[in-house]
C-alpha cells in the first residue's frame, strides 16, 4: 500500500505542478496517510499547501519507519511535536525509551485522537525493573487497542481516577510487573474492553517488592470480556468468575518447562463460553463453579459447561492418569462439536509407562457405558499424532460413540510417518472391521498442519477456530 502511495506521488510530482494542484485534498490525504510516516513527512516541504496536507493527515507512527540510529534520538518525539493530529496509530517497538525527549507520553496524550497504541521496551526486556510506564499512557481516552510488553507498571492507581480509558476494546500485556489490585483498577476502567491476551512469565508488585518467581493467584471479572489470552508461567491459580459475555479462554504455555503442577483452573458464571483450551490434565486441576474434576467425576449439572463448542486438550496417551482425566473433561462439556486433542510425550524420566493398551481399551469401554458425552462431535483433529497402541484404543472410543462425527484429521508428529500411505497402511492392518469401515468415511491425513500458536489469531473471535491454521 506504501509502495503503491509512494509510486502515485511521484507520478504526480513528476507530472508538473498542475497535475499536483489538479488533485483534490481528499485524494491527497488517502496518499500521504498510507505513506510511512517519515516519508509523509517530507511531503511538507514540497509547498505550503503540501505542508497543511501533511498537518491535517491522520497520522500514523511506526518506528520500523526510521532508520536505526534514529530510533535512539528524539526523532519520534519531534514527528509528534510538529503534527498537530489528528493521531490515528503509534508502533514504538525498537525505540530506546530511556534516550527520547521525555516529552513523549504527554505528546502522545495530548493529541486527543490516538486509537492505537503499541508500546515495547527494550530496555525492560534486559532489565525488567528499569522501565515504568509513564502514566500519561492511561489517559488516552480515545484509546481502542493497546499494546504493553516490558513495563513496569505505575501503581498506586487511585480507584480509576488515573485511567481514563472508556473506548478501549483490545488490551495486550507481555510480561508486565503489576499489583493485582492495579490490575483489577485497570480492566475496571475500561468498560468496554472485548479482548484480553495476557502473556508471561508473570510478577506481581506486593508492597516494595517484586514476586517474580512466587507463584500467584489470577483472579478474572469482567462484564464485558469476550476472548482472553493467557500464557501465564508464574500463577498456580487462574479464577474467571462473572463473566457473562466471555466467549473463548485460551492458555498458552500455563506451565513452566518441566514444571508438573500448572496451576488450578477455575471456570464460573461464564454462561456463553464456547472456546476452551489447552487444558493439559498433567499440569492443570480444572474446578467449575467450585467443583473439582477428579477421575471419577460424573457429570452432573454442577460441574457441566453445556455452552462449549470446541475443546482443546494436550494429553500423554501412556499415562493412565491422564487418560481417565480426558475422559472425566470430555463429560463436562457434552455438547461440544469440535475436538483438538495433542499427543504430549513428557520427560521419560518422570512417568510410568507400564500401562497396557488393554487397560486403556478397558477403560474406554467404562466411558463408553457411562455415556461419555461425545455425541455431538462433528470434527476431531489429533495434533502430533505418533501411532501407539493408546491412541489407536482412543480413536476406537471415538469411532464406537461419536455418531455425528463428519471428520477425523490425523496430523501426524514430524517424523513419526513421512507419508499419509504409511498411517493408512498402519490402521489397515488393525483387526477391527467396525473401526476400518468408519475410518474410510471420516478419515483424513494431513501432514502439513500445525497448532496455531499465534496470539493475535487467537483471540480473534472473527475466526472460526482457533486451534489450527
Amino acid at each position: 500500500m506504501a509502495d503503491g502511495a509512494a509510486s502515485l506521488l511521484s507520478a504526480a510530482v513528476h507530472g508538473g505542478k498542475g497535475r499536483i494542484n489538479g488533485l483534490h485534498d481528499d485524494l491527497l490525504h488517502q496518499i500521504i496517510g498510507h505513506l510511512p510516516f517519515t516519508d509523509a513527512a517530507r511531503t511538507s516541504v514540497l509547498a505550503s499547501r503540501w505542508r497543511h496536507l501533511w498537518r491535517s493527515t491522520p497520522l500514523a507512527i511506526d518506528d520500523a519507519h526510521l532508520p536505526v540510529p534514529a530510533r535512539a534520538t528524539s526523532a519520534v518525539a519531534g514527528f509528534l511535536a510538529d503534527h498537530p493530529g489528528p493521531l490515528v496509530t503509534v508502533r514504538l517497538r525498537h525505540c530506546r525509551f530511556a534516550s527520547l525527549d521525555p516529552t513523549w507520553p504527554r505528546l502522545l496524550a495530548g493529541k486527543g485522537t490516538l486509537q492505537e497504541l503499541a508500546l515495547f521496551n527494550k530496555d525492560g526486556k534486559v532489565q525488567p525493573y528499569s522501565a515504568r510506564l509513564p502514566a500519561e499512557i492511561l489517559r488516552c481516552a480515545s484509546l481502542r487497542c493497546l499494546s504493553l510488553a516490558f513495563w513496569m507498571f505505575p501503581g498506586g492507581l487511585s480507584g480509576g481516577a488515573d485511567i481514563i480509558l472508556p473506548q478501549l476494546r483490545v488490551l495486550e500485556l507481555i510480561n508486565i510487573y503489576i499489583s493485582k489490585e492495579d490490575l483489577d483498577t485497570l480492566l475496571a476502567s475500561s468498560p468496554v474492553l472485548e479482548t484480553l491476551t495476557v502473556r508471561g512469565p508473570w510478577a506481581f508488585r506486593s508492597g516494595a517488592f517484586w514476586n517474580y518467581h512466587k507463584r500467584k493467584r489470577f483472579h478474572l471479572r469482567s462484564q464485558s470480556l469476550r476472548s482472553v489470552v493467557l500464557g501465564l508461567s508464574g500463577v498456580e491459580h487462574f479464577e474467571v468468575t462473572d463473566a457473562p459475555v466471555l466467549e473463548s479462554l485460551i492458555l498458552k504455555e500455563q506451565s513452566a518447562a518441566g514444571c508438573d503442577d500448572g496451576g488450578r483452573i477455575n471456570i464460573a458464571c461464564t454462561p456463553k463460553l464456547r472456546i476452551l483450551g489447552y487444558l493439559e490434565p498433567r499440569v492443570h486441576t480444572l474446578q467449575i463453579a467450585g467443583n473439582v474434576i477428579r477421575s471419577d467425576t460424573v457429570a452432573s449439572p454442577s460441574v457441566v459447561v453445556p455452552g462449549l463448542k470446541i475443546l482443546a486438550l494436550r494429553v500423554n496417551f501412556r499415562v493412565l492418569r491422564e487418560v481417565k482425566m480426558l475422559a472425566s473433561f470430555l463429560r463436562c462439556f457434552p455438547n461440544i462439536d469440535t475436538l483438538h486433542i495433542e499427543s504430549a510425550l513428557h520427560d521419560p524420566s518422570a512417568i510410568h509407562y507400564g500401562v497396557t493398551r488393554e487397560q486403556h481399551a478397558e477403560l474406554w469401554q467404562e466411558a463408553s457405558a457411562l455415556k461419555c458425552s461425545i455425541s455431538h462431535l462433528k470434527r476431531m483433529v489429533f495434533h502430533k499424532f505418533r501411532g501407539h497402541p493408546n491412541e489407536i484404543e482412543f480413536l476406537k472410543f471415538i469411532a464406537t460413540d461419536a455418531h455425528e462425527l463428519e471428520s477425523l484429521l490425523l496430523v501426524p508428529l514430524k517424523g513419526s510417518f513421512t507419508s499419509a500411505a504409511q498411517v493408512n497402511e498402519m490402521i489397515d492392518k488393525l483387526d477391527c472391521p467396525q473401526f476400518l469401515a468408519w475410518a474410510s468415511k471420516v478419515l483424513i491425513v494431513s501432514p502439513k498442519m500445525d497448532i496455531a500458536r499465534n496470539l493475535h489469531k487467537a483471540s480473534d473471535l472473527s475466526i472460526n477456530d482457533p486451534f489450527c491454521y
